[in-house]
């Protein structure tokens, strides 16, 4: 493995142009204050975070030559770990959280993008296995549907 020098540097694939890229933003900003706490708290093994941030506006084709233009092994790194909360989990979160605050009726939307139709999918499973009821689970079109941005 590649002799670390002072700082660690931490890449990250975001949307950050494109449909998504306010989400992207919020990621990104998430990011960054937690880099912050952690380099201000003395780093990790001593050593500073860096963020790196590459863009891959929510399109797998995208976020395939982003994850490609990181170079890993060409800069010596033999590791490489990807981090993400999987769609099942994320779904279950969201669920947990409602039943927690006694929420029990639920309206799902999505944009009719493969994420957003599979997070919803699992999100239903588990807001109906919390004892929720899905009262409405509708596609809106980007574009299309005046109230969607």
């Amino acid at each position: 493995m590649k002799k670390w020098g002072s700082v660690i540097v931490v890449g990250a694939i975001l949307p950050v142009t494109g449909n998504y890229a306010t989400d992207g933003k919020d990621m990104q900003n998430a990011i960054e204050m937690g880099v912050k706490k952690i380099n201000d708290s003395g780093g990790v093994i001593g050593k500073k975070l860096r963020i790196e941030v590459a863009d891959d506006g929510c399109d797998s084709k995208i976020a395939t030559t982003a994850a490609n233009s990181a170079k890993l092994p060409a800069q010596g790194y033999d590791t490489l770990f990807l981090i993400n909360g999987l769609t099942p989990d994320q779904a279950q979160s969201a669920a947990d959280y409602m039943a927690a605050n006694q929420t029990k009726k639920v309206v799902l939307t999505h944009d009719n993008s493969t994420y957003a139709k599979k997070l919803d999918d699992f999100a239903k499973l588990s807001v109906e296995k919390s004892g929720g009821a899905i009262i409405a689970y509708e596609a809106i079109n980007h574009g299309i549907d005046p109230y969607f941005v």
